[in-house]
């Protein structure tokens, strides 16, 4: 029989420093954030080659995701990069993330990991990244 245990918290200390002390004071309840969002639970598939397309995306994730409090319309998926994030394979990753989210026209923004955030900056960040056309 398998063993399951709880990893106890959603979010990685880094995750949980930028949405406590940047990601929340910087939306200000304009927008609701979910955590660790299936990149397959953002976009869909298309076309003859729908099976192909469907493997690339179903076992990613995104670290954020922001919608509307009312019609969970999404608004912009947000990752965090780390020293990970310079490895070859992962550059390759977040640039099919980046493509896939922009062809679905979801901006999708990227911040480094800090010991501490800036509200205004992540707010101007993701303001002019929704209002691009």
């Amino acid at each position: 029989m398998v063993c399951y245990h709880s990893r106890g918290h959603l979010l990685t200390e880094a995750e949980q420093r930028f949405y406590r002390t940047g990601l929340l004071p910087a939306l200000a309840g304009r927008y609701h954030v979910s955590f660790k969002v299936r990149l397959m639970d953002v976009i869909g598939c298309d076309g003859s080659t729908r099976s192909a397309a469907f493997r690339k995306i179903q076992a990613k994730h995104l670290d954020f995701v922001l919608t509307t409090p009312k019609t969970a319309r999404i608004i912009a998926a947000i990752e965090l990069n780390d020293a990970s994030h310079n490895h070859a394979h992962r550059k390759t990753r977040d640039a099919f993330v980046a493509d896939a989210l922009n062809s679905a026209g979801i901006p999708l923004l990227s911040f480094p990991i800090y010991s501490d955030y800036r509200p205004d900056v992540i707010r101007h960040h993701i303001l002019s990244a929704i209002k691009s056309p």
